[in-house]
């Protein structure tokens, strides 16, 4: 089994294993193998195999490369105790390089990484991660970008600065992605609509039950007064026939009496009783469910 110093991440500064041919990158000298290379990259596969200048050459400058992002990559493909990370700060260039040293297994690790951020960064994002989607053809993070722009507005879309680099197909299909959205949103807002409406009706018709039978309540109170009231002395509640009756003979009853049942020596007019009774059935008749 190979020690953890035989596999922990390369300096490339000097020599090293053997290593066989130099990357000169910003007056930088990355010491790497031609087989290693080679093996992930079809790219430098055929820069040492055929007729290039670079064939034979100790020496192979990448000109108009970073040399930071070339030791990224380098990383990558030379194994280690701890592989690579993939991260929001190097997948962009580490992809780009990629892709043109065509090195597949990177590039697809770089978009697996950027699809599944695509989700939890703002939604405004989604139209530069679709054009980068666009240009090196990620298949994956075009649709991820696609489905995230589907929660832009129309006119946060439309107003974007990207706008015009989108794809005809892609802007079509974003456009009837937001157009879905929002009609399942006018749809959820309906239900809700309806539904509240519902509850307000029911309400309301409790409220009609409790109003109607609080004022018939009041009706038999005034009523069961008045029979109680009625065997005082020129006390008359002939012809009451409803509340409004029952409450107006009770607002002629102003005098005392004996009470021959119960523990009351004396029973006083009820006459305040009334006022009290009037009060509640006219608020009760103001009250509208609404």
């Amino acid at each position: 089994m190979a020690s953890k110093s035989e596999v922990e991440s390369p300096d490339f500064s000097q020599p090293w294993k053997l290593s066989d041919v130099v990357l000169v990158v910003e007056e930088e000298r990355f010491h790497v193998h031609r087989a290693m290379l080679a093996f992930w990259s079809p790219v430098f596969e055929k820069m040492f195999t055929s007729e290039f200048l670079e064939k034979d050459r100790k020496d192979v400058p990448r000109p108009a490369k970073k040399a930071s992002e070339i030791r990224e990559i380098l990383l990558l493909i030379y194994p280690s105790v701890t592989e690579r990370e993939i991260t929001e700060e190097n997948c962009y260039f580490l992809l780009k390089l990629a892709h043109e040293y065509q090195m597949a297994a990177i590039v697809t690790r770089c978009e697996d990484y950027m699809a599944n951020k695509v989700k939890v960064k703002a939604k405004e994002s989604a139209l530069a991660d679709l054009v980068f989607a666009q240009t090196y053809k990620l298949e994956k993070l075009k649709l991820a970008s696609i489905t995230e722009a589907y929660c832009l507005s129309l006119d946060e879309f439309i107003n974007d600065e990207r706008f015009d680099q989108i794809q005809p197909n892609n802007l079509q299909e974003i456009l009837e992605g937001i157009i879905k959205r929002l009609q399942r949103e006018l749809d959820g807002a309906q239900r809700q609509s309806q539904e509240r409406q519902q509850k307000i009706d029911r309400m309301r018709g409790s409220i009609q039950l409790v109003k109607t039978t609080c004022l018939s309540e009041v009706g038999r109170i005034a009523e069961a007064l008045v029979n109680h009231a009625s065997s005082k002395q020129n006390y008359s509640y002939i012809g009451c026939n409803d509340t409004a009756s029952y409450l107006a003979a009770l607002k002629r009853d102003t005098q005392p009496h004996y009470c021959q049942k119960g523990y009351c020596k004396v029973c006083y007019g009820l006459s305040r009783v009334s006022t009290y009774l009037s009060s509640i059935k006219q608020q009760l008749e103001l009250c509208h469910p609404s």
